[in-house]
Formats: structure tokens, sequence, C-alpha cells
């Protein structure tokens, strides 16, 4: 949402005091979150115990409106550390709105959230008191913990003062409507009628008020579905349409004009992008299970068709056989850039491998090496596991994360070798050939002094088997999932970089089972005209987890809503299952390649390995597209005056069982996919009903009334929430 344009300069740390409290332990006092001492176990606040509701109530030195929230924690994990939490605000200590859902990772690093600071109108949130509320540690049964604590905002009194005002003026219209909508469902209408006129405040958009006389007061079903037709063509519905349920659609890619059955060999590690303009897939290299291959194949889509461009690309200029390093493509000037590879340590002696960097021009088929090591030239080292993305906008490619290649080969300190560097955040300018440092890896810009850890906010914590993703619409690059060694315990699991301002921003995840599963098996895309990015999650190869062994899903993450839903899941991990469906669903697998046709919204996904424990050198070569299916505007309108028709009918029951029955076997019966069980089953507790004594006491126009009011409430859910009366109940509001 947009909210008032406010100087960032504004921005500062705010100061605050403890105002209240549920309960702490001796020596561990509220006050002890004022002091950042990562060092001392003891500077923290903690409950008596952790049974709800445990809390801390600040008290801001002046109202502001606080855009964020930083944590600070001990300078090792510990069980204390709040796994869930929620942060409310207000002008008031009991208010409750609520600012924040979320959790920590339990690490020592500082961590920052947004917080909500403005409202649906886009008027800030004017707040004096915050109220902490732990839900649950990260250790089973122990007691909650905070160790530091700080806010930052903005406390202008001009900028408050105006927000003050706008936040009461929007109290007070809510409230008005609440009314009003009590008013109208209690036909209540002389009130109802003074009040907006009174006023002058609408209770929604006119076009649901049409829909409400349409309905509620004429009965009339029949304009009520075309209404619904119209909402439909207005674009009023386009919300609700883009938050559907999704079906996923697999199937093997059938291949044509492929009479020598040439095609890809079975790999894993291996890299593949997409030409989604021309409609070409093109593989390069991978590990068999015996050795590296250097092959690089073509699928073209509009023909179903595989073909060989190279067997060995090393023979024609270009890299060397290799696995788990990374391409990708320039779509405007069709060129292919190669870097990275897989190196066992074992197998070098002396220099140190370097990080060759490779382009193909896919037009003139035709290699060139532009550098031999790109860390002389201000790039990285040699990596693998890392991720690359292309600008082609700006002709820069991105590269992010990744292991440098045997780093702990070249140092003495053990505790180094033990934990292998990671690679931090490059760019590359392909016009100039200029590697550029934009953010280098935390590691590096931790620094021990006097006792204390010190960060560089600056930084990004790298990782590997991670993803990244280019929205070269929105100029953001964003970063998701990966691991790193335990020592770094959680790095940020999802955040984006701005190319433009080169503002790097974490985007905290939600502690709850709603999201997908770290690790190094997940594959993202991105689909720049609906907003969303896809996960695909499969077999996890992280040793130290018991659970979630097995877990094919796919995700779906809308950017602007800020919402993970998933729409497919198979965690079975039998064998003789996935043996019946390697026809119907790729079974589990990690070091696949997904990539996304973003022209005809089409994932392709190629080989990868099974991790069978019998047979440790097998690979696959099976090829899938997935589709995602979404509800067309044909199935709403049909799911609209199905729901239309149903309450009609419900109302031509109580006067006439025979009339309502023919209506149930025509009208309703030819909107019912019979086909689909469910529904199926709907229709037939719907027929029910004929026999089903009403034993009706009071008025009926009263309970007619009810119903389609109901009805009403019912379409009011595929509206936007700016055009629908509020949600909330006034007789709810009322304690007693």
């Amino acid at each position: 949402m947009d909210e008032p344009s406010t100087s960032s300069d504004l921005c500062k740390k705010l100061s605050y005091s403890i105002h209240s409290y549920s309960s702490y332990l001796p020596t561990y006092v509220p006050e002890n979150i004022l002091h950042d001492n990562q060092e001392d176990q003891s500077s923290r606040w903690s409950s008596m115990s952790n049974s709800p509701p445990q809390y801390l109530i600040l008290k801001l030195q002046n109202t502001s409106i606080v855009k964020y929230i930083t944590f600070g924690k001990y300078e090792r994990p510990h069980v204390c550390n709040l796994k869930r939490f929620k942060v409310y605000g207000g002008l008031g200590e009991d208010t409750k709105i609520e600012l924040l859902y979320s959790g920590l990772s339990n690490n020592s690093d500082l961590e920052t959230f947004n917080l909500r600071h403005t409202l649906d109108n886009s008027s800030m949130i004017p707040v004096r008191y915050i109220r902490l509320e732990p839900l649950e540690s990260w250790g089973s049964n122990f007691n909650y913990s905070l160790w530091y604590v700080e806010l930052h905002g903005i406390d202008d009194s001009h900028i408050i003062s105006s927000e003050i005002t706008r936040f009461y003026q929007l109290r007070e219209k809510t409230l008005i409507r609440l009314c009003l909508k009590h008013f109208r469902q209690n036909h209540y209408d002389l009130a109802a009628n003074i009040l907006l006129q009174s006023s002058h405040i609408t209770l929604e958009h006119p076009f649901l008020s049409q829909l409400y006389d349409t309905i509620v007061i004429q009965g009339n079903y029949e304009k009520a579905e075309t209404s619904m037709d119209q909402a439909i063509n207005d674009g009023f519905l386009e919300g609700f349409m883009k938050s559907q349920s999704f079906k996923p659609i697999w199937n093997l890619v059938k291949e044509h004009d492929n009479p020598g059955k040439k095609r890809p060999c079975m790999r894993g590690g291996h890299q593949m992008c997409i030409d989604s303009a021309d409609g070409i897939i093109y593989l390069l290299g991978g590990w068999d299970g015996h050795k590296d291959l250097s092959d690089l194949w073509c699928f073209t889509i509009a023909t179903r068709s595989w073909r060989c461009i190279s067997i060995n690309v090393e023979e024609h200029g270009g890299p060397s056989p290799r696995s788990c390093h990374k391409i990708c493509i320039d779509t405007e000037r069709k060129q292919i850039f190669v870097l990275g590879r897989f190196y066992e340590v074992q197998s070098f002696i002396g220099d140190y491998p370097q990080s060759d960097f490779y382009v193909y021009d896919i037009e003139q088929n035709q290699w060139t090496l532009i550098c031999t090591d790109t860390n002389m030239m201000g790039g990285p080292k040699l990596l693998f596991d890392h991720q690359m993305v292309m600008d082609s906008i700006s002709s820069t490619i991105y590269v992010f994360g990744g292991r440098v290649v045997a780093s702990n080969r070249c140092s003495s300190d053990e505790t180094h070798k033990n934990n292998p560097d990671f690679s931090g955040f490059y760019k590359y300018h392909v016009p100039t050939n200029t590697w550029t440092c934009i953010l280098p890896d935390t590691f590096h810009e931790i620094k021990v002094q006097d006792g204390l850890l010190t960060h560089n906010p600056q930084t990004v914590a790298s990782r590997g088997g991670h993803s990244i993703l280019l929205h070269s619409k929105m100029r953001r690059i964003y970063i998701f999932g990966g691991q790193r060694q335990r020592w770094a315990q959680k790095c940020p699991e999802f955040l984006w970089y701005d190319i433009e301002t080169g503002v790097t921003q974490s985007m905290p995840m939600p502690i709850t089972v709603d999201k997908p599963p770290m690790g190094y098996t997940q594959r993202a895309t991105i689909d720049m005209d609906h907003d969303e990015i896809y996960v695909l999650s499969s077999l996890s190869k992280d040793k130290d987890r018991r659970e979630n062994k097995v877990q094919n899903a796919f995700w779906v993450y809308f950017i602007k809503q800020n919402k993970w839903i998933c729409i497919y899941k198979n965690h079975n991990s039998d064998e003789q299952y996935w043996n019946r469906m390697q026809h119907l669903e790729p079974c589990p697998r990690f070091a696949y390649q997904l990539v996304y046709d973003q022209k005809n919204k089409t994932h392709y996904l190629f080989g990868g390995n099974p991790g069978r424990p019998d047979a440790q050198n097998l690979r696959l070569d099976d090829f899938w597209e997935l589709k995602v299916y979404r509800c067309t505007y044909t199935e709403l309108s049909s799911q609209c005056k199905l729901l239309i028709r149903k309450f009609k009918f419900q109302e031509i029951k109580k006067k006439d069982k025979v009339a309502a029955m023919q209506f149930l076997q025509t009208s309703v019966s030819e909107l019912i996919d019979h086909s689909d069980i469910e529904q199926t089953r709907e229709f037939q507790e719907t027929a029910a009903l004929l026999f089903k004594d009403d034993n009706q006491t009071g008025d009926f126009s009263e309970q007619i009334h009810k119903w389609r009011s109901s009805l009403f409430d019912k379409l009011c859910d595929f509206f936007p929430n700016s055009m629908v009366q509020p949600k909330e109940s006034l007789v709810d509001l009322i304690p007693l």
C-alpha cells in the first residue's frame, strides 16, 4: 500500500521506558533490554514462566510512527530465544493493533523487522505504547527471554499531530460504518438513513449497495447473477481471481521429430536456461554418476525436439567438463554465460584452482573465454552452488553466494578449515568487462573487539544451494533459501536487493508451517506478469534433519500481498509408489534443474539425483512440464451463479417443494461438474434438504431476510476489502 510521503532522514532511534510487564525472574529484569550487552548472558528480561500471556509493554518518550524493531541476542544460540512472538502498538497501553507476527532465528545476529505502520487508507499508525508478546521459545518448555530491543521511527511533532488527527477520524468513520452495517442487518432502516444523511459516510462501494438492494430488498436472483457478471467484466473481482486456488498439472514432455532418440543422458548438477521469446531451452554439462559432462543441448518447445549443439564444447573453445556450475542467458543479445564448477579438493596440487569465465554466442555458435580467473579481475574466486542472473536492461550479471572451492585447503586456521569460505555478492558489467563486489559475505565483516561482536549492517549472510531471481520490471533481485554450516546458524531466509538504490531488505518468513522448507533442494522461478515467485522443493539431502526427508511440494509467493500458499504436496516416500507414478509425476530428487517459460506460463524440469542409497551413482534423465491451472472468468461466473441459485433454492423450498426439486434438477444441476466428487457430494447434500422437516417458527419474512443477507455477505467475499462493508460486527465489540 502507499504511505504518506515522509523524509527517510526523519526516521531515527526512538527512546522508550519499561511501562509494565507480566513477570520476571530475579536479576533478569525488564530494564535489561535497554542495553545491548551481547556477551552477558544475564543481561536480558526473562519471564517467570512460559504460560501465556507473558508480555512487556514499552512506553515511548514521544508518540511516534514506529517503522522498525531490532532485536539483539546473546553471543551464542540460546534456548530462550523467541521462536514466535507478536508485537502490538497504539496510543493506549491496552491497544491491540497487531504490528508484527514473526520469530527470531536462533543465532547471535541482530535482527530487524518492518513493523506495520500504515492503515488501509494509507494513514499511519501513531504509537505511544508497544506490547511485546512472546508465544514460543526455541527450547521446548523454556521461559521467554529478550536481550535487547531497539525501535526506529518518526517522532516529528508536526507529522505526528497530523497523523493522530487522521487516526481518530478513521476510527470515527469505522465506528459509523459498523453502526450502519448493524442497522441495515436488523431492519433499523430509519436509523440507518438518518446516520447516512448526517455523517455523509458511505458503508460500501455504490455497486455493492445496488447489489444489496437487488438481493435483500427485491429478492431478484436473476438480476443478481447479471450483476456478478458485470462485476467480473468491470474488474472488481480481479484480486479474488489472483488469490484463487491453483492446481498444478505434471506431464512427461512428449518429444517429437526425434527418430534417432537423441536426447541428453542421465545427469545431475547440470544447468539449464530458457529463451522464452524464441521458445528454446538450453542445457549444459552435469555429472552422470561417473564423470563430468561438457555437452550442450537445446530443446525447441514448438517442435518438442532435442538437438545436440556440441557433444564436447571444450573442443570448440568452451568450458571444460563440469557440474554445479551456473549459466545465465542474455535474451536480448543471445548470449549464454558460464561461471564456476565443482572441484575435488584432492584433485589439485600446488596452485589454487582458477575461476574461468565463458560466454557462448548462440547466433554465431561461438565460445569465448572472457578471462581465466575472475578473482584477478575483482570478481569471485572459483565457486560452486552459487547463483547468478542476467539483467539484460543494464547488460549486467549478478552473482550471489556459493562455496569457494577448496578455500579450507589454503588456510592454516583450523576453525576456517571446518568453516570454508562462502562467496559474497558480485556484479559483472558485460560492455566494460568489469567486476564489482556489491556486498561481502557477513563472515568477513564480523569483528571481535574488547569482547564485543560488531556487525556491518551492509552485509549479507552468504549461503549455498539457494535461489536468486530477477524481477526486471521492479528492478529487484530476490534471494531465497539455501544453507550454511552450523556455526552461522540460520541465514536470513528471504531478502531482496534493489538494483537502482543498492538497498538490501530482509523479508521475515512466517514461523509456521505455511512456508517452503529451506535447504539445497528447492528451485525457484518468477513470473513478472503476475508478480509471483514459485518454489519447488524436493528430496532433502541434509542428513541432520529427520523430518521432511521426502517433500515434493510446490509453493507460490505473492510479492504484493507478502503471502505464501502451498498448492501441491506429496510426502510419499515409498519406492514402489514412485515406480507406479513414474509417468504421472516426478519422483523426489536433488541436483535437478527447473526453468520457467514466461511466455507460455510453463515450468520445465530435467534430471537430477533421486538419492537412492542402493544406487548412489544413479542419475535421472526424465523431462517434465508443469502447468499451474488457474480459475477462469467463466468458472468464476459459474461459481457465483451456483451460490446464488443454492440460496434461491432454499427460498423456493419454503414455498413449494415440487418447484424446488425441478429448480434443483435444472438450474442448479447444470452448473455442477458431476465428474467432480466434491461438487457431486455438495449437490447431493443440497438435494437432501428437500426431505428435511424445516420446523419453521416465527416470522417467515424474517427468515428470508437472513438468507438473503447471508447470500449478500458471501458474495462480498469476492470483492476487495476497500469496496465492502466492515467484516467486523458491532455486537462482537461489546464487552459483557
